[in-house]
């Protein structure tokens, strides 16, 4: 019996030996790759427009508010509740406006980082192949709470990720890649 015992001791302890996990942190990455820098400039430059257009379209309806708060003592009650209305109309039209923008903000983003997590999990898998890791994981979604510094792969993978994107960037790139040092 104390055979079995000391079996199961050690198939867990070389279990265990051969279990090796890391993290990422896919959010940071995101926003430190070239090609998500550029995704966040884009999206940056419509969320400002946007933002723009609303503000000029919130300026003309306190300019209506404050035009009918003037003329109100003046009005009839029909002309009054026809003008109230109008305004209650225009406000909750741009309150509708700002939703969608937000949601059209959003959806932009989740399209643009969409294209760059597929290339994440490829060049994860080869990290993980190479270092011999039985997971990785993501420090922002696994509930990870701590883990030492020299499990981050995060560094790596901007640094693989960039390298990669490179030679498409510009045409002069693949001549200076062959001079580069390999892993």
């Amino acid at each position: 019996m104390n055979r079995i015992v000391l079996a199961s001791l050690l198939v867990a302890t070389v279990a265990h030996a051969e279990f090796k996990a890391a993290f990422v942190d896919f959010q940071r990455a995101l926003v430190e790759v070239d090609e998500g820098r550029a995704a966040k400039q884009r999206l940056q430059a419509k969320a400002d427009a946007k933002k723009k257009e609303l503000e000029n379209d919130k300026v003309l309806l306190e300019k209506e508010a404050e035009v009918f708060k003037k003329q109100e003592a003046t009005m009839d009650d029909k002309a009054r509740r026809e003008r109230f209305d109008g305004i209650m109309k225009k406000q909750n039209e741009l309150a509708e406006k700002v939703q969608k923008a937000q949601y059209e903000i959003a959806d932009a983003e989740r399209k643009e980082m969409s294209t760059i997590l597929p290339k994440f999990e490829l060049i994860l898998a080869d990290i993980a192949q190479r270092e011999g890791l039985s997971m990785v994981f993501d420090r922002s979604s696994s509930g990870l709470a701590w883990a030492p510094p020299y499990l981050d792969l995060t560094n790596e993978l901007i640094r693989t990720y960039n390298s990669k994107k490179a030679p498409a960037k510009t045409p002069a790139a693949p001549a200076a890649k062959p001079d580069a040092p390999t892993k």
